[in-house]
């Protein structure tokens, strides 16, 4: 192939040849990446799940794992495309990995923080704690876990805001939409209210629900009893079983149908007492004393 070469190119050849070896390498580069990352989508085919809720999330920790590790080998391929490349035009890569060695060492006394972070996103993801597409909250900050790598944890809340989270300084996550949750409703009717006709029409309303929202509902609702008793009126819980991010739109079409039913059998929804009204506006006529300067 050299003799090819020579014969056509003459005097170029001692530049095409290296030139074509490094046009082999990236592309061959590309091919791996490729090839991984194709591997990695179809991971999700190789772990079996039962029902909806194993599906989901599955989704979510293959996603996760498909990020992460795409992230590692674009690095390490990245690495050794450069090295590669860096013999074929004719630098000498042998000082330069004993530089790295030393420089590695050096710099791995004074990034304990980074590897800490490293290991903390290793166990994260090993232990499946959480995933990309859950909403967590670590700390002080909440919101959807939209990407993670082995050094840090990306949040995004309601407002738009991301959060950068590094997975060293995670202590403590409440993770709100791991495997199913479950919607809570509190409905507070006036004392006069006969007990026994507010549970049956919520168990009604508990089976429409389940009958309109079929993919939403895991369970049927459960109408537990009386939360609790003041001057407000009788408070009444119950509680549903809903895949993790149906909650909110299961918990706003119970209360429509609360309002409706409640509406046709004339059920009266329970308002504030005047002595909690008179206590609020007592309270916020002494707040405003307290920021009027003398």
């Amino acid at each position: 192939m050299p003799e090819f070469l020579r014969e056509i190119f003459g005097p170029f050849t001692p530049i095409l040849i290296p030139a074509l070896r490094i046009g082999w390498i990236l592309i061959l580069g590309y091919i791996i990446l490729k090839v991984i990352d194709s591997a990695l989508r179809r991971l999700r085919l190789l772990i079996p799940s039962t029902d909806v809720l194993g599906a989901a999330r599955v989704e979510q920790r293959t996603e996760t794992l498909r990020l992460v590790i795409r992230s590692v080998s674009k690095g390490v391929i990245l690495l050794l495309v450069v090295l590669m490349v860096s013999a074929e035009l004719g630098f000498s890569i042998g000082p330069v990995l004993a530089s790295a060695g030393i420089v590695g060492l050096a710099v791995g006394f004074g990034a304990q923080s980074l590897v800490k972070d490293v290991i903390s996103g290793f166990f994260i993801l090993f232990e499946d704690q959480f995933g990309v597409g859950d909403v967590v909250k670590i700390g002080d900050f909440s919101g959807v876990v939209e990407r993670m790598t082995l050094r840090a944890t990306v949040l995004r809340n309601l407002e738009g805001h991301v959060y950068v989270v590094p997975n060293g300084n995670i202590q403590h996550v409440i993770v709100m939409t791991k495997g199913w949750a479950r919607a809570v409703l509190d409905v507070t009717v006036p004392h006069r209210e006969e007990l026994a006709r507010v549970f049956d029409v919520l168990r009604r309303i508990g089976g429409r629900l389940a009958q309109d929202l079929p993919d939403s509902v895991l369970e049927r609702p459960v109408v537990l009893g009386v939360e609790k008793l003041d001057d407000a009126g009788v408070t009444i819980r119950s509680i549903v079983k809903t895949p993790p991010f149906k909650k909110d739109d299961v918990v706003r079409e119970w209360r429509r149908l609360v309002k409706e039913e409640f509406d046709k059998a004339g059920i009266e929804l329970a308002r504030k007492s005047v002595q909690e009204i008179m206590i609020t506006e007592r309270n916020h006529k002494d707040t405003k004393t307290q920021r009027t300067p003398p």
